[in-house]
């Protein structure tokens, strides 16, 4: 039997059998092993696009399979036996298959999956993640961010405060006149103890101080400003956003390379580098929410900056030549933080004479 040469595998064993095959022309084929009389025939069965000189596999109704090596040979009788015009997907993959070729046309396609990648991170993702959040109820977010804390006190990575209860009760007395005046009622101040001092939000609008950041602080302006930092993460919804970018992307990339775990790698290249630019604009957004309160409240936007660059180890000279390594930070460098503090600082001072 003439026909095209294939390595037929019946799906039970790896066992590997030449055969040849024909296609019919109602969408079917034949597959005819060498040696042998048996005659597989089947109808229907869908042929994949070419990509360069790549073998196909034709995967068969009953689970067996068939690699074709010889494209130009498959090509030619698909075009043999059709009679109504070439269908336009067929057309596409005889230009994708052009272009796969050159290796212009790969470059090409390079760039176009680079910009489309770089054009969504940039845009899109931040996109996404506005619809996503807006359509999130509070509820929701509120139990994310209780079953996180939950996980992290499990976890022992959080621990009971021991800050005297008098200090705590000051602190939540400052804390619950930041959030009536701001406007941010979905907010709620924990206390812990870990080996570092920090702050941070929840989803949901909690707010962790740990013990050592309150013992760091030089006085309560400071910690004010931090927490104040942090409002302005429950305002924004930021680590909701984040994580909702962070999730697009993944699915796009998972869209693109067709497989998980390769898409998960994408956040250790460039892709990465752009995410965390999400997360320095997050935190210059909340940097602004925390200068306006501190202005209103008569206490000077320095003050924030002054703890980060005691938290930081700032010397306040990294960042001020546009250093690569900001790049892969996910937090503006202590010395840009300060000098926003001083600028927030020196605008308020100017509009305060410009009403005189």
């Amino acid at each position: 039997m003439s026909g095209i040469p294939c390595r037929y595998y019946d799906g039970r064993t790896s066992r590997r059998r030449d055969a040849v095959l024909a296609l019919t022309a109602r969408g079917g084929l034949v597959v005819a092993r060498e040696g042998a009389d048996e005659r597989l025939n089947y109808e229907n069965v869908r042929i994949p696009g070419r990509v360069a000189d790549t073998p196909r596999f034709l995967h068969l109704p009953d689970g067996g399979v068939c690699e074709v090596q010889d494209n130009d040979a498959l090509d030619g009788e698909q075009a043999r036996i059709r009679r109504d015009p070439e269908p336009r997907a067929d057309r596409f993959g005889r230009l994708r298959h052009r272009l796969d070729s050159t290796w212009q046309g790969a470059a090409a396609a390079l760039a176009v999956t680079a910009a489309i990648l770089y054009s969504f991170t940039e845009w899109g993702a931040p996109a996404v993640a506005a619809v996503a959040v807006a359509a999130t109820p509070p509820e929701a977010e509120a139990v994310i961010g209780e079953n996180f804390l939950t996980l992290l006190e499990r976890l022992r990575v959080l621990k009971p405060s021991e800050l005297e209860p008098n200090r705590r009760n000051e602190l939540l007395a400052a804390f619950e006149e930041m959030r009536r005046e701001t406007g941010v009622e979905d907010a709620d101040l924990r206390f812990h103890s870990v080996g570092v001092p920090n702050a941070f939000a929840l989803p949901g609008g909690t707010v962790v101080l740990t013990d050592l950041l309150v013992e760091l602080a030089e006085d309560d302006e400071e910690v004010i400003a931090v927490l104040a930092h942090e409002l302005g993460h429950v305002e924004g919804r930021h680590v909701m956003r984040r994580f909702a970018q962070t999730s697009s992307m993944l699915v796009l990339w998972t869209a693109f390379t067709g497989d998980v775990s390769v898409a998960a790698l994408s956040f250790l290249g460039p892709d990465r580098l752009l995410a965390q630019r999400y997360s320095r604009s997050f935190e210059t957004d909340a940097d602004r929410f925390a200068f306006d309160y501190l202005l209103s409240a008569g206490i000077p936007p320095t003050r924030l900056s002054d703890i980060i660059q005691r938290l930081s180890g700032d010397d306040g000279e990294a960042g001020a030549g546009g250093n690569a390594l900001n790049w892969l930070a996910s937090h503006p460098g202590a010395a840009e933080r300060a000098r926003n503090a001083t600028e927030a600082a020196k605008r308020a001072r100017e509009g305060a004479a410009a009403d005189e």
